[in-house]
């Protein structure tokens, strides 16, 4: 009996009569052997091709199985115009598969034998291409019957299409293209993210950082890259690189995550389970290269599955503490994320094998480098905002004076110019620590920052200089209305904390009543006259004149 006869019944694929590049899923039929026993001797055996049954669906992955898998489908054409062979290209595109092998008969005669694999070096693919391409040719004459076989020590995913000759350049090329955009990605987000740890050194630009290139690399050699232009001829070294590569990642996108939204203060809880999948992680990470890949790829798609309901929380529970970074982190991870699960369901065998379940993460990683990108922007601008602000009394701190008068001064080029400063101090307030201790102290300095807050309107600025002195930045203001402004705020003081018996005194400079010619002139002048409020008795302002060549003290 030929084998033709042999796989008659086989649905035949036509070539030409759909467009360039199709998906044959339909057109082949399918056996498991869990035993591994067939082989090249085997293919014309009648009783091997009768174990073959039609396959049930559109897309076929079986998630972890130690079978050989054997697929079988034929290609014909009917075009009786031109007696010249159809050349094509049969494409399996999931790169990741252990063995795979292929065999083209025409009749019952072996035109074609190639044995490859993710396990092989790459030089044994006839095609030098990232996934498996397998060139055939058929005619009127001599229809082609191609036999697979695949084996893996992870998921086997089966997407199989038909690409004509003429296509398959354009195809590649475009391929490549995309891919290249992808990867162009991944590098300038990873330079965007040095540059900001180079200039704020938070060590969750970094861990991001290491995220992103140990991420990166893993997806490289996740469709076949690393094969095909690192590793070629190294299999095995490429195998147990990109489990660490993997392991890394996740490792690093805990670590970022926890750091960005300060897990370890708003919930120890959290912070502990990251550090135990971590450690799990961790003693898998330095276990590969003793025992290789194989032993742990289950266990890694399940850590991987765990860390997805961790790194959601993480994000819940930051933004209902009130983290402005956390929306945008949810959004990049909820639509990153989802993308890894659809992957990993196709994976365990529970949703096909299609384009959506096949590029599952690199379709999420596009709209996370958006939403990323905007929290990583939040978080920037956070920690501008922090750095400029006292953590005690939420006033603006000394650092943001000192820019801001840099910044009027610089402004206000003419002598005449309006720009007047209040220099602030409180009265017997080392008296006051000594008796009540220093929380009553913390107490005072945080009322007396809500004063300033009320009685003070844009552009007026106060900010708290250090220990019990504040100044109060008046841009467009000049010494009459600087003065009405100072002694509100006196006034305001006395009767809002009256109960603790607090005072201030107030020194008052305007940089239209002197000749000054920096800004530290101009803050030790208003210094002068809050020397000489204090000297005059307390609980007063004291204006700086230069003309009188002396303070003028204004009594309450």
């Amino acid at each position: 009996m030929s084998l033709s006869q042999v796989a008659v019944a086989a649905p035949t694929y036509i070539i030409g009569t759909t467009a360039p590049d199709v998906d044959i899923t339909t057109y082949f039929e399918v056996f498991e052997d869990p035993e591994r026993r067939y082989d090249t001797d085997d293919l014309l055996n009648h009783d091997f091709n009768e174990r073959f049954e039609q396959l049930q669906t559109d897309a076929t992955n079986v998630g972890f199985s130690a079978s050989d898998w054997w697929l079988r489908f034929t290609i014909d054409t009917n075009d009786t115009s031109d007696t010249a062979p159809k050349k094509a290209a049969v494409l399996l595109d999931y790169p990741l598969l252990n063995v795979v092998d292929a065999w083209v008969f025409s009749g019952s005669e072996l035109k074609s034998e190639w044995r490859t694999g993710n396990l092989r070096p790459f030089s044994s693919r006839p095609i030098r291409h990232r996934n498996f391409l397998f060139p055939i040719s058929a005619s009127i004459e001599q229809p082609q019957t191609v036999y697979l076989r695949i084996r893996s020590s992870g998921p086997v995913n089966i997407g199989l299409s038909l690409i004509e000759q003429q296509a398959l350049l354009s195809e590649i090329q475009l391929e490549y293209m995309a891919f290249g955009a992808y990867f162009g990605g991944f590098l300038l987000l990873a330079l965007a993210v040095l540059l900001l740890y180079l200039v704020d050194r938070q060590t969750a630009f970094l861990s991001y950082l290491m995220y992103i290139l140990t991420y990166g690399c893993y997806m490289m050699a996740f469709n076949g890259f690393g094969s095909q232009y690192l590793w070629p001829e190294t299999p095995d070294f490429g195998q147990v690189l990109r489990t660490v590569l993997l392991s890394l990642s996740i490792i690093f996108l805990l670590q970022f995550s926890r750091s960005l939204l300060g897990i370890r203060r708003v919930s120890p809880v959290l912070h502990h389970c990251v550090t135990i999948l971590q450690f799990v992680i961790g003693a898998i990470l330095l276990a590969v290269p003793f025992f290789g890949y194989d032993p742990f790829v289950k266990p890694l798609a399940v850590l991987l599955l765990l860390a997805l309901p961790l790194v959601i929380s993480m994000g819940v529970v930051a933004q209902s503490n009130g983290e402005l970074a956390a929306r945008y982190y949810l959004l990049a991870w909820s639509v990153f994320l989802a993308g890894v699960l659809i992957y990993l369901l196709k994976v365990f065998g529970l949703m096909p094998h299609n384009f959506v379940t096949h590029y599952g993460f690199q379709i999420g990683s596009l709209f996370e480098f958006i939403f990323l990108s905007a929290a990583l922007g939040v978080r920037v601008k956070e920690l501008r905002h922090q750095s400029q602000i006292d953590e005690l009394t939420g006033l603006a701190n000394r650092r943001s004076f000192d820019m801001a008068l840099t910044q009027e001064f610089s402004f206000n080029t003419r002598p005449n110019d309006a720009l007047s400063l209040l220099v602030i101090d409180i009265d017997h307030f080392k008296n006051f620590n000594d008796a009540h201790g220093h929380a009553a102290g913390d107490s005072v300095l945080r009322k007396l920052a809500k004063v300033f807050e009320s009685q003070i309107r844009r552009p007026a600025v106060a900010y708290r200089y250090g220990g019990e002195e504040f100044t109060v930045l008046l841009p467009r203001t000049d010494g009459e209305a600087a003065l009405i402004l100072a002694e509100r705020l006196r006034e305001a003081v006395v009767a809002d904390m009256s109960r603790d018996n607090i005072t201030v005194s107030i020194g008052l400079v305007s940089r239209n009543e002197g000749d000054f010619a920096s800004t530290v002139d101009f803050f030790i002048a208003g210094d002068q006259a809050l020397y000489q409020a204090k000297h005059a008795g307390r609980n007063q302002v004291a204006q700086y004149n230069a003309d009188l060549d002396s303070d003028t003290v204004i009594a309450r």
